[in-house]
């Protein structure tokens, strides 16, 4: 009964302590009065909060995950470096205050408050996500730097009804507190407590021959080469080479696939198409998505064309970044993201003077400034500061895709008025159904407007 007693008791004087020390984390975290003097400011107490932020980070990880997941080592070592730099940050403060005393009062301050304070995102960003998961995404970046604002407004508070610090050394201390914390959210590589585990389209999948797939590359570009029409002179032939970078979700080889079938058709360009697919169902007919495999075939079409006459279009589709890149990813392949300056460099060194650049992934409009020229016309799905949208699994299309491929060069010849017509679909759509707009984007080279309107192109 003893040995109970002795168990028990300090149990719930802990649970008190914690109890207590979160109801003065949540009056400073509101616009309440604050009751900093209700803290219990123990090394036990500041392990418990730690251990509680952890807890709220992982409860978040695991919800925003959906199920099944599975734990990441990655996620406790990279939970453990931020917390680590969050202590060290404190510590530094404390000392430039010369209140080194004070570092266990102000850790436990601000233990409570930001545990409070990671749930209110937790919380947010759970429904939210599940309510309009696009317009959060399309958001984020607001609501991440609000809740930082609101945990700068807390620490500051903090200093002057807590500690009584005066204002120019609260500002100094709230400035190196701001950038330690933005500096580890953004610069610090973050892997979460519970991620989704990859599972293969389909179970066969499983069993791919990454060497023998790299092997035969070689021969699908060589058929492929093969079975293209030879350019014609005194003609202008199209040739068109479509590149589906993201083998995860089948909607990129599908897009490739219908667009290379409909550039056939309302241009003459039976023969003259060539598709580069990242996906596990086309691995034994088609060449892969790869930087390499791109630059042998432009560089083969500049050797079969007549470079005053002829017209070479890349259709680009897969996800893309800020930084004008579009994502590369075939599950078991180790492929290089794609660069806007890398498809420059393979135009160029390919000496193809007519180009036609259709590139559609969120944020497109960062390839622009790379690859406009006066001999090259870019269309882009996105501006460079904006998402398109449609890239879901199951998609026929993206949205840009099925505007600018399936609808507008169906009805008009001319590429540059087939975007103008593409522009105007997608904006309606993105209209009805409440989203952001995307703002597609178009650069005319001015020798290649005056080259296609005397193609009627």
């Amino acid at each position: 009964m003893y040995s109970v007693q002795l168990i028990y008791r300090p149990l719930v004087r802990g649970l008190n302590a914690f109890y207590r020390n979160l109801v003065a984390g949540l009056r400073l975290t509101l616009p309440w009065r604050a009751a900093p003097s209700s803290l219990d400011l123990s090394l036990g107490q500041f392990v418990a909060l730690v251990l509680g932020l952890w807890l709220v980070s992982a409860a978040n990880d695991l919800f925003g995950s959906g199920l099944p997941v599975e734990f990441s080592a990655w996620g406790l070592v990279s939970q453990a470096a931020a917390s680590y730099l969050w202590m060290a940050t404190l510590a530094l403060i404390v000392l430039l205050d010369r209140r080194p005393r004070e570092f266990l009062h102000l850790a436990v301050c601000m233990a409570s408050v930001t545990l409070w304070i990671l749930v209110v995102w937790a919380v947010v960003t759970s429904v939210w996500i599940r309510i309009e998961s696009e317009s959060y995404h399309d958001n984020f970046d607001t609501l991440w730097h609000a809740f930082l604002a609101w945990e700068l407004v807390v620490f500051v508070r903090i200093l002057f009804t807590v500690f009584g610090t005066r204002w120019y050394r609260a500002v100094l201390h709230t400035a190196i507190y701001g950038l330690s914390v933005y500096a580890t959210l953004n610069y610090l590589p973050h892997s979460p407590l519970f991620i989704e585990p990859w599972v293969p389209p389909e179970s066969d999948h499983a069993r791919v021959n990454v060497e023998a797939t790299y092997y035969a590359q070689t021969n699908l570009l060589r058929q492929s080469l093969y079975a293209l029409s030879p350019q014609r002179p005194g003609s202008t032939d199209l040739y068109f080479v479509g590149f589906a970078a993201y083998g995860r979700q089948d909607v990129f080889k599908r897009e490739i696939e219908q667009a290379s079938v409909i550039i056939e058709q309302q241009f003459n360009a039976i023969g003259r198409t060539i598709s580069l697919i990242n996906n596990h169902s086309t691995l034994a007919n088609t060449p892969i998505a790869s930087r390499h495999n791109l630059e042998k075939i432009i560089h083969a079409l500049g050797e079969k064309i007549d470079p005053a006459e002829d017209v070479v279009v890349l259709f680009l589709s897969s996800h893309g970044g800020e930084d004008a890149t579009i994502s590369v990813d075939l599950p078991g392949f180790g492929l290089n993201d794609l660069r806007a300056a890398e498809v420059r460099e393979i135009f160029d060194s390919a000496a193809i003077k007519w180009r036609i650049v259709v590139v559609s992934a969120c944020y497109s409009g960062s390839f622009i400034d790379a690859l406009a020229s006066p001999t090259t016309l870019v269309i882009t799905a996105a501006a460079a500061d904006r998402t398109s949208f449609g890239c879901a699994h199951e998609n026929e299309w993206t949205y840009f895709g099925d505007a600018y491929f399936a609808q507008a060069l169906r009805q008009s010849p001319s590429f540059v008025t087939a975007f103008a017509l593409a522009r105007e679909i997608v904006g309606k759509r993105e209209n009805e159904e409440g989203k952001k707009p995307s703002d597609p984007q178009i650069s005319i080279g001015s020798d290649i407007e005056a080259f296609l309107r005397k193609k009627d192109l």
